[in-house]
């Protein structure tokens, strides 16, 4: 009897014995530290898309122009429009689409290099490319140079900025003119010296730094 019950136990013991190793395997193997893994894997996708990500047709930015804070801007953009569009009113809607035609009017000229005295999609400077917005858009023509293009108009004050309206700077340490169209949210289609036709924002620092003033245009 001694010895069945000493072999009973024995069996019973090493039965018992994966379950036991197992037990401690799985204790062992923590999945936390493979949710942590995929967690910061995804906190530095959504770091990455907020820097890099942007909209396509109309509201795309070239790889040069891929700013934080211009594709911020151009985002939230792109979103006043789908609700303005989806509920807004008249008065909002015609400001919409007449952004709209300007971020059109940006598309086909958006990555064309500069180059001083250019009219092209060859080459483009500042005053040239304020010429074509508005031959696009307004079916107006504008003088040539800069400086004449800000006599065109009346000023206006930064907060009643609309879009259309041409800003002026004074860039290379206040020795060049420079025009550019505003669009909207900050946003204004520039003949960029360094980067050739892009989309910027008065929030930038050397922009806000250069700017001067607005002036509006009589359109029709």
């Amino acid at each position: 009897m001694k010895k069945k019950g000493l072999l009973t136990t024995t069996f019973m013991m090493v039965a018992m014995l994966p379950g036991t190793l197992q037990a401690k395997v799985s204790k062992t193997k923590k999945p936390i530290k493979k949710k942590t893994l995929a967690a910061n894997t995804k906190s530095k996708n959504i770091s990455r898309k907020k820097i890099t990500s942007s909209n396509s047709g109309i509201y795309s930015i070239p790889k040069n122009n891929k700013s934080e804070l211009v594709v911020e801007k151009m985002n939230e953009l792109k979103k006043y429009h789908e609700k303005v569009l989806h509920s807004g009113t008249a008065a909002q809607k015609k400001k919409v689409f007449t952004q709209k035609k300007l971020l059109t009017s940006y598309s086909h000229w958006k990555g064309t290099k500069y180059a001083l005295g250019g009219d092209s999609k060859k080459g483009i400077d500042c005053s040239a490319l304020t010429r074509q917005v508005y031959r696009e858009v307004y079916k107006k023509e504008l003088p040539r140079v800069s400086a004449q293009q800000v006599k065109s108009g009346k000023r206006v004050a930064n907060k009643n900025l609309e879009p259309g309206d041409i800003l002026f700077f004074k860039t290379n340490g206040g020795k060049t003119n420079h025009t550019t169209v505003y669009v909207g949210n900050t946003l204004f289609i520039n003949a960029s010296s360094s980067k050739g036709v892009v989309m910027s924002s008065l929030k930038s620092p050397y922009w806000n730094k250069s700017y001067k003033y607005g002036v509006r245009v009589k359109k029709s």
